[in-house]
């Protein structure tokens, strides 16, 4: 699995091709959409829980713009890197076309949203203005880097928090859920990161591994205390807890062998898990 930050793939390099021939379908798509499961899967995520525990028309608006926002990376991305280069192909245009299209989209909801609802539901979005900063500075660097795969799911995740604002949720619990999905997502990205790098070379980095693992720990005790302060509901521990028993197994000689296709297949249906515990949890069931 691939974060928001990863770097050149297949299909961007696709992309790439047919600079004299124009753009087919298939680049199209490869110019205008992410191609990394991971990144599809920590993003819905907060999303998702937002609709599910605090749905109302506004939380659909600020759904709806943070994940235009995520579709706007890719594309200002591409067409960043041909400006920088100083070279125009027939995907610059149109990953500016994409890069265009998608934050006119999500400032579109996002002003909705607050003309709706009032501007309180974009505090947690100013909040995470330092993490999105950190996210853009290292993600414009050539290759990939750790801060922004670190950076960008922890930023992303305040999505929840302004949905639960916008449908009249209090602050408290409102960041509660931001904390959550930040909880899931940030020691995740270690976690798979080394898993695959295990799953491909067969040797552990005990200091990477101490590290997911330890990141889980922390991410367990701090979803325990908010639910000791009544901000989460109880089955959220589970959850949490069956994300540190995965990642003990995932690196461990007795996981079983996967691609790293597979990984990210498998943590998609992990956050699904997750999400839907804390949402039972919500619902007054657990």
């Amino acid at each position: 699995m691939r974060s928001l930050a990863a770097g050149p793939d297949r299909s961007l390099r696709s992309a790439n091709t047919g600079v004299r021939a124009g753009i087919r379908w298939d680049q199209w798509r490869s110019v205008a959409l992410p191609a990394e499961h991971g990144s599809w899967g920590l993003v819905a995520e907060p999303v998702l829980l937002g609709l599910l525990v605090a749905f109302s028309p506004v939380a659909l608006l600020v759904g709806l713009g943070s994940f235009a926002g995520f579709l706007a990376h890719r594309p200002l991305k591409l067409a960043y890197g041909d400006h920088r280069r100083g070279r125009r192909y027939p995907r610059t245009a149109l990953a500016e076309l994409f890069a265009t299209g998608f934050a006119v989209l999500a400032v579109a909801c996002f002003g909705g949203a607050v003309a709706l609802a009032g501007t309180g539901l974009a505090l947690p979005l100013v909040l995470a203005l330092p993490l999105a900063a950190a996210f853009l500075i290292y993600d414009l660097r050539p290759g990939r880097s750790w801060q922004a795969e670190l950076a960008a799911p922890a930023a992303f995740a305040s999505a929840v928090a302004a949905m639960a604002l916008a449908s009249g949720w209090s602050l408290g619990p409102a960041l509660a859920l931001w904390a959550a999905m930040a909880a899931r997502s940030v020691p995740t990205v270690l976690y798979v990161r080394e898993r695959v790098r295990l799953e491909r070379s067969g040797a552990l980095r005990a200091s990477v591994a101490l590290a997911a693992v330890g990141g889980h720990a922390l991410a367990l005790g701090a979803v325990l205390m908010l639910v000791q302060a009544a901000l989460l509901p109880g089955l959220a521990v589970s959850a949490f807890a069956l994300l540190t028993l995965r990642t003990l197994h995932g690196l461990s000689p007795a996981r079983s062998g996967h691609t790293a296709r597979s990984v990210g297949f498998q943590e998609i249906a992990w956050g699904l898990v997750t999400v839907l515990l804390v949402v039972v949890g919500f619902w007054g069931l657990g």
